[in-house]
């Protein structure tokens, strides 16, 4: 069995034999001496090491940043000193989870009110209705069945996981990204990682609803706004859409149907691909018409990291790959969703392989940086072992990604040219973590799972990041890293 397959587990996707990649062109990351990245799988068990994280990608940097570039070690402008003041100033935590106060509100919470929380929930206690407590008994309920697999020692993790993704999905349309009002949206690709989470505990039905409302929200031209009030489904401001969402959703698509048609029977609920007929025909014709049919890297577009571009990045390039090799695996299940598509779906394999090949002879050529050729190393390298790309990324390759942007606390940044204040991502660091479970680096992953555990708020939500001194910082919870807690572990503990 290959690494990173296991029983119940998705097989790693790709649409063609993958070329001989055994080494990548020499690369430098700024401030690193010049090396290699080298390219191959391997069973061998890996040493264990101290793990670290990453700062936050919804804060200021969309303004004052964007317009200076993010992009490098080397950026320097006039007002460089006191941007940089700016943003290595150290975020405050702004709650220590997120609860129920009343029957129909929900508020993040301090320090002082999170202590009168009982443990595992998040319901403040003499609430007079009991809607929300018993929904939240009702969630867990649901998900008891897949907590009884895990080990006893990675339950009390996994329940917070849980129940950070429920108090910010409970009766929406779709996950938000948080509760404070910044965060206060559905991002496509937040929501992609809270679905297929969702979908792996066995709500199969809840993801796939989720993902149909996002269906409704895509523009005519296949396109997603960068984010989504969850109330009126409106795009709250005119940020440019990004890209990368197009991917992420299908390869939730596809996700989502993989655990439907493996819990066949079972009570979470199935998935009508034709129900999906919209997306999947907007989204492959985006597709292939902005990559040329695979021949082209995709559009500049912003992505995780929520900052104007002048390239093209990995955070999108590598999202654009997954995309097309969830429409391939798509294609496998549907009949007549694709006749819009000049060649029908011989020609989605025809593009997927090309896209590999463009993808290879262009990012993977020059060390997997964050722009095709330059930008220093990047943690949406993950995105690829995380979905299962395949390309033969092993655990050394995130090994030697993880040892350049290690933080002090413990996680990673997300990459090379990211703000100099030392904070730990959990979103990257976790997204970092699900790349090594899914391709059965065991001693990573759960170094990793045991450092997230650790660094949890006082009420039990894991936090955006986590400061040098090892404080929680910004807000907490946070849906995508909740959701990659969920999904790392699901490969972790297969049924």
């Amino acid at each position: 069995m290959r690494p990173g397959s296991h029983a119940g587990s998705l097989p790693e996707r790709h649409c063609m034999t993958p070329r001989r990649m055994t080494e990548a062109a020499p690369f430098t990351a700024e401030g690193s001496p010049r090396q290699k990245v080298r390219f191959h799988m391997t069973s061998d068990p890996q040493r264990r090491r101290p793990f670290r994280s990453r700062p936050s990608r919804r804060q200021l940097l969309t303004g004052a940043l964007s317009g200076a570039g993010v992009l490098g070690a080397g950026f320097v402008t006039s007002s460089g000193t006191d941007i940089l003041a700016e943003v290595g100033r150290n975020d405050h935590l702004r709650s220590v989870t997120v609860a129920f106060t009343s029957g129909t509100t929900r508020e993040g919470v301090g320090a002082e009110a999170g202590l009168e929380l009982q443990p595992d929930s998040r319901v403040m206690p003499g609430i007079e209705d009991p809607g929300p407590k018993q929904r939240q008994r009702e969630f867990l309920d649901r998900c008891s069945s897949w907590l009884s697999r895990l080990p006893e020692q990675r339950r009390d993790l996994a329940t917070s996981a849980l129940l950070d993704l429920w108090v910010l999905t409970d009766s929406l349309p779709a996950t938000v990204a948080s509760w404070a009002q910044p965060w206060r949206y559905i991002w496509p690709r937040d929501a992609a990682f809270a679905a297929v989470a969702l979908a792996r505990v066995g709500l199969i039905d809840l993801a796939w609803n989720h993902l149909l409302h996002l269906q409704s929200l895509q523009s005519s031209d296949g396109s997603f706004a960068a984010r989504f009030t969850p109330d009126s489904g409106e795009a709250p401001d005119a940020r440019p859409s990004q890209f990368d969402a197009l991917g992420l959703l299908l390869w939730g698509v596809s996700e989502v149907h993989a655990s439907s048609t493996r819990a066949e029977g079972a009570a979470g609920g199935t998935v009508d691909l034709e129900a999906m007929a919209p997306m999947l025909r907007r989204s492959s014709a985006r597709l292939f018409h902005r990559t040329e049919r695979g021949t082209a890297l995709p559009p500049v577009s912003s992505d995780y990291w929520e900052v104007s571009e002048s390239q093209v990045t990995l955070g999108t390039a590598g999202p654009t790959l997954l995309g097309l090799q969830a429409l391939v695996d798509l294609a496998e299940h549907t009949d007549g969703l694709w006749a819009h598509i000049d060649g029908g779906v011989e020609a989605l394999g025809d593009s997927c392989a090309a896209y590999e090949a463009t993808f290879a002879r262009t990012f993977i050529a020059n060390g997997l940086q964050r722009y095709p050729t330059s930008g220093g190393l990047d943690s949406a390298v993950a995105y690829l072992p995380a979905a299962g790309a395949g390309l033969g990324l092993d655990a050394s390759t995130l090994d030697h990604v993880w040892d350049r942007l290690s933080q002090p606390a413990g996680g990673i940044k997300p990459g090379h040219g990211w703000i100099f204040d030392q904070t730990s991502w959990t979103p990257s660091t976790s997204l970092m973590g699900l790349g090594f479970a899914r391709i059965g680096a065991r001693v990573q992953a759960e170094g990793i799972l045991d450092w997230l555990g650790e660094y949890r708020t006082q009420a039990g939500s894991f936090p955006e990041k986590v400061s040098a001194e090892g404080a929680a910082l910004s807000v907490a919870p946070l849906s995508w890293t909740a959701s990659n807690v969920i999904i790392g572990l699901d490969e972790l503990h297969p049924r």
